[in-house]
């Protein structure tokens, strides 16, 4: 289970007796940030609950004793774990026995194992061919998505790795960055004539030469498009349409990473980034406006699709830029863990020289350790798949 979501548990037992001493060991533990316990005592009211519930309220595992789990008649279709308590009679109908009365250290660890072979059964189902797609995300614009998102392009370069930056901004703010011409001296065909090729009938080779399309772009140490100048071929861009760009990019064979740098605003092109990208950078500000709209953004895909939001949420990074040192606010959401801070760069405010915005030593080095991070996060989920 992702250290980003604490794992949701619901424990049915009738007998407040046994249910304070486990919510006070796991409060007083170090499992109080990685365990969310809902507790019933009354069979009805568990039912009641385990009905109405779904998204981001729904459980990871159920523990309970077989009266209340005889009441849940839609658990097998349910998709959800179930640790059967018991004192020795025979429960296996109903889901894995445990012991009822084992060391509460025991119980917290089967608890957490069972979530964490669910997690795995489910990356299991959705494994990946082709390069990492890291999307770049945030709830309101102007908070340095495209500075974090070229400087993370450029870091990667660096080490080594073959990275595509791709830019489906309305208003594409990298040329601040890159310029609109190519410094290689060889002109792409560009965005506009690579999306004609992919809707063109009977065109299904998803391994296609991005050579012809793309520029180089030796400042952000990556290939990239040139800035696109109908815009409307962006704004009429279905989400279906977006997600095929981008697997195409990364299913090329030609990239190790595809980094997606979106609008602000949630629309066909934002949601494309959120279901296509194996990693997201949520950025964040530390003022009240920039998590206040967070939460919103939240709660709208909580309302519009429960489930997405949850597979989401395992795969993103929030962090915190233009940090200062120490967080004045706080995260919208309890489930939300802050995973890094980008720092504020003073120098930035009365810049005139573009390049520097890619060259400041203390910003570089927060995005390699924030690199460095999402790989070793990816590399440790492909071992677990290898093994799983």
């Amino acid at each position: 289970m992702s250290i980003l979501v604490p794992v949701k548990v619901v424990l049915a037992v009738e007998g407040r007796d046994y249910i304070e001493p486990l919510l006070n060991y796991v409060h007083g533990s170090e499992y109080a940030r990685r365990l969310r316990i809902t507790a019933f005592s009354q069979p009805e009211a568990f039912h009641q609950y385990m009905m109405e519930t779904s998204g981001m309220k729904r459980p990871d595992v159920v523990v309970g004793e077989m009266p209340f789990l005889n009441l849940w008649t839609a658990r097998e279709d349910a998709d959800i774990p179930c640790l059967v308590l018991h004192e020795g009679e025979q429960v296996s109908e109903y889901g894995q026995p445990v012991l009822k009365y084992k060391p509460l250290s025991e119980l917290v660890g089967i608890i957490l194992e069972t979530a964490r072979q669910r997690s795995n059964g489910r990356k299991s189902v959705n494994s990946r061919e082709g390069g990492m797609i890291i999307g770049m995300v945030a709830a309101s614009g102007g908070l340095g998505k495209t500075t974090a998102a070229l400087n993370m392009s450029k870091q990667l370069g660096n080490e080594g790795y073959s990275v595509f930056y791709l830019n489906l901004e309305t208003v594409d703010s990298s040329s601040l960055f890159t310029g609109s011409d190519s410094s290689s001296g060889v002109q792409g065909e560009g965005l506009s004539r690579l999306l004609y090729d992919l809707k063109s009938e009977g065109n299904e080779d998803t391994s296609l030469s991005l050579a012809s399309y793309c520029v180089r772009r030796p400042e952000i140490q990556a290939d990239t498009f040139q800035p696109v100048y109908n815009r409307k071929e962006l704004t009429d861009m279905t989400c279906d349409e977006a997600k095929e760009l981008i697997r195409t990019i990364a299913e090329s064979g030609q990239y190790d990473v595809v980094i997606v740098d979106c609008d602000s605003e949630h629309g066909e092109r934002a949601q494309a980034v959120l279901e296509a990208s194996h990693k997201l950078i949520w950025l964040l500000a530390d003022d009240l406006m920039s998590m206040h709209k967070c939460g919103l953004w939240l709660d709208v895909l909580e309302t519009t699709q429960p489930e997405g939001l949850e597979a989401m949420i395992c795969k993103t990074s929030f962090v915190v830029n233009r940090y200062m040192g120490t967080m004045i606010n706080s995260l919208p959401r309890d489930f939300m863990e802050l995973n890094g801070a980008l720092p504020y760069i003073p120098s930035w405010k009365q810049m005139q020289h573009r390049e520097l915005l890619l060259s400041s030593p203390i910003y570089q080095r927060e995005i390699r350790h924030l690199c460095r991070e999402l790989l070793d996060m990816e590399s440790a989920a492909q071992s677990t798949l290898a093994w799983s």
